[in-house]
């Protein structure tokens, strides 16, 4: 009685309805998958069986973790309804059954659970198909696949297991109840408290046996307060009933089914149960699901034409002219993540888990057309094109996307990487991939809302293409909303946003073994979680008033872009503006500095990529939790230089007694060799737990700065470039110079006159 009472605790704490407030939302009931959250599996995915009858498989464990008889999931969280709490989505009905968390598979004479190697899903073949290898302790790996369906209202999972050389076994079943066979081969019939599973294994070269065996297991229940205090673990134990099927060793590969009712008791169901063995079972198809096939003959592709009713863009400056792309209404296109996947289509993926191709995105705004790609997936925050195939960023692993069917939309979902710790929490992004020098797929974790036994949190992970194991190269990240390649060796860098032990958002050369400030997860050690004395500074500081929730980045690589060739652009979602940052190596090591470039744009600027047309293409996203001082909740602008060069500081250079000023057009004599035309203050920013950081200056004061005396101003003979020599400054500094009086020789003002440079090192002599 004891042991029922938990068990119906578990499942009550497993389907808990989400928290009053703003209501969650559905995926439409032709939607084929779902990769969400759940309470018993933060790595669940949720196939509609039918319109009432739903199953979430945990990619984990390989496991149905619930199987329910309702509606669909409920969505809840800021890609879907808009808070950032509840986060955890929860069924939505009355469970039928589901397995506890342990690996139901066993190899040959091995009593435990299988190793495994989760590979991904498909949608091919009318139905979601699971993939995975059983490993044996040589490496040695039976594939196998694994689908759902409804049929007779009961759910049928049928299985493909490749070429096996010992007995594989499969615990179909393991209920909390009271075994007995049937008469019948291969069924067996369950007793519950309330009701009955009748459980039905056909095909050739199995056997389904039943028995009852006393368990005791853990359950972890994922919650919105343990994703950062540690979930609570529930210990069951009891006696509980299995029915298990074998499969004989075979060198082709075998089908089998397993289908299960949930009844009130036998009597209506045997007819079924005998229907059921009748039929032909279909042959094995292991080899289908990856080969390119022909193109469907009814493809459901969703395009969609442009907005004859679209914004105008609200970007104005006398240099750049930007474009608001015509968005069709019906679109909820929350930008997380931008690629190229050919000259003239855009790859963009959004936070409600989409994936959109514009087509003609380098053409008219009113001729693009919008192909969706890919739905259902876990809230990516970006996507890479490597041989012309798709991957994409998911909170919980890198997913390469495969249209096998040419029918236009993704059909194959293959897991490259997952090798971190997921708690299914609002905040746990996973920024990138990024493509590295050497190929491999890099990605930055957030580190804020986590604690330390979930491994890889506020970490740089490396994944080799044919590995799914990562390197945990680099850690200390509170959420690294952008992640970028700089220069001929790709070297990768991550800006970070301001909070605990981050004083202001900022943009970091990511490098192996360096630590960026947040105290990051295992295998970071357990005693420096609670904080440290210091950590590697970043190449650039933003100050808060230019960038408050810095984002993506792009590297200008198109001189039709204007004068700023080589330099990187990165955006600010809450300010929604564009910044320019020009990079320079001090003693091997990257500095450099920041200036104002675009603002106005029509949402929150998350991403950032430049076009084969020499463009930049600015995606943007607004939600309830993710504010920003933008009028619209979404936003995709492409910007065209217009040919007037702005009269502007076009790069910096640190010296061994300060800077030397390179601008874009020749300056004007007298203003710019008069010292009293230039200010330059330095300030840093604390390290400590506190959120943020005010500024303050050489001797420790907040919210004040030291100012820096300037001793002597030369101008070059062609007047391109003024050396500023100062006196007074320290290294460590963020040294701010302002240029309000210096004029061009035709007299313009500087398009911006202040920058500031993160002064991490003064050049030797």
């Amino acid at each position: 009685m004891r042991t029922r009472f938990l068990l119906l605790f578990i499942c009550c704490v497993a389907t808990a309805a989400p928290k009053k407030g703003v209501p969650p939302l559905f995926d439409p009931p032709e939607q084929p998958f779902r990769m969400a959250p759940m309470p018993l599996s933060s790595r669940s995915i949720v196939v509609p069986l039918a319109k009432d009858l739903h199953f979430a498989y945990d990619t984990t464990r390989l496991r149905p973790h619930i199987v329910w008889r309702g509606g669909p999931l409920k969505l809840v969280g800021p890609g879907y309804n808009g808070p950032k709490r509840p986060f955890i989505c929860q069924p939505n009905g009355d469970r039928l059954w589901g397995n506890p968390p342990v690996v139901p598979w066993r190899l040959g004479k091995n009593l435990k659970p299988a190793e495994f190697r989760y590979l991904g899903h498909s949608t091919k073949l009318s139905h979601v198909t699971f993939m995975y290898d059983l490993l044996d302790k040589n490496g040695n790996a039976v594939r196998v696949h694994e689908s759902g369906r409804e049929e007779q209202g009961g759910v049928v999972r049928r299985f493909e297991v490749g070429p096996r050389k010992s007995a594989v076994y499969l615990e179909a079943h393991v209920e909390l109840g009271n075994s007995t066979p049937a008469s019948m081969p291969n069924v067996g019939f369950i007793e519950r408290k309330e009701d009955m599973l009748i459980v039905l294994a056909r095909g050739n070269g199995i056997l389904m046996s039943t028995d009852n065996s006393e368990l005791k297991f853990s359950e972890e229940i994922f919650t919105e307060e343990g994703s950062t205090k540690g979930n609570p673990v529930r210990k069951v134990e009891g006696s509980f009933a299995r029915a298990t099927v074998t499969i004989q060793p075979s060198n082709k590969p075998t089908a089998f089914e397993v289908v299960t009712w949930a009844v009130p008791d036998t009597s209506n169901a045997i007819r079924r149960v005998d229907q059921l063995t009748r039929l032909k079972l279909a042959p094995p198809q292991i080899d289908a699901i990856r080969e390119q096939s022909q193109r469907s003959p009814q493809s459901k592709v969703v395009v969609r034409g442009a907005n004859p009713r679209a914004r105008r863009s609200f970007v104005l400056n006398p240099h750049y002219r930007a474009e608001a792309f015509a968005l069709p209404d019906n679109m909820k296109l929350l930008i997380t993540g931008m690629q190229w996947v050919g000259e003239d289509k855009l790859a963009v993926c959004t936070y409600a888990g989409e994936v959109w191709i514009i087509q003609g995105a380098n053409g008219p705004a009113m001729d693009m057309k919008f192909r969706r790609f890919a739905r259902g997936m876990n809230e990516p925050m970006g996507v890479a094109v490597k041989a012309g195939k798709i991957y994409l960023g998911n909170k919980a692993e890198i997913t390469r996307l495969t249209d096998t069917d040419q029918d236009g939309e993704a059909d194959l979902f293959e897991t490259v990487s997952r090798d971190w710790g997921y708690t299914g929490s609002y905040n746990s992004f996973s920024y990138g991939p990024v493509i590295d020098q050497a190929g491999n797929f890099v990605v930055a974790n957030a580190g804020h809302a986590g604690h330390w036994d979930v491994h890889n949190m506020g970490w740089a992970l490396r994944s080799k293409p044919d590995s799914q194991q990562v390197e945990a190269f680099a850690s200390g990240f509170r959420e690294p909303n952008g992640i970028g390649t700089f220069g001929p060796e790709k070297d990768i860098f991550v800006t970070d946003n301001q909070g605990a032990w981050i004083g202001a958002c900022k943009l970091s050369h990511v490098k192996k073994g360096r630590f960026y400030g947040h105290p990051a997860s295992k295998p970071a050690p357990k005693e420096l979680y609670a904080g440290r004395k210091n950590f590697d500074q970043p190449a650039v500081w933003f100050p808060y008033k230019l960038a408050r929730s810095s984002s993506g980045m792009c590297e200008i690589t198109d001189d039709r872009f204007g004068p700023f060739k080589g330099q990187l652009l990165v955006g600010d979602f809450q300010n929604a503006v564009v910044t320019r940052v020009q990079l320079e190596k001090v003693g091997g090591e990257w500095q450099g500095a920041v200036w104002p470039f675009l603002k106005g744009f029509q949402s929150g600027v998350n991403r950032l990529v430049m076009g084969p047309n020499g463009h930049l293409y600015v995606g943007g996203c607004k939600t309830v939790a993710w504010a920003a001082n933008a009028p619209f909740s979404q936003g995709l602008e492409r910007v065209k230089f217009n040919g007037k060069v702005p009269f502007s500081v076009k790069e910096v250079r640190a010296l061994t007694d300060g800077f030397e000023l390179t601008f874009t057009k020749p300056v004007k004599l007298f203003t710019a060799a008069d010292i009293d035309g230039y200010d330059i203050w330095q300030y840093k920013y604390l390290y400590h737990k506190k959120y943020g950081s005010p500024e303050v200056d050489h001797n420790g004061k907040p919210n004040s700065f030291t100012t820096i005396d300037v001793k002597r101003v030369t101008v070059s003979l062609d007047r391109l470039k003024v050396r500023l020599t100062v006196a007074g400054w320290k290294p460590g500094y963020v040294t701010a110079v302002r240029s309000l009086d210096v004029r061009s020789a035709s007299g313009e003002k500087l398009w911006h006159d202040t920058f500031y440079y993160t002064l991490n090192r003064i050049p030797a002599k």
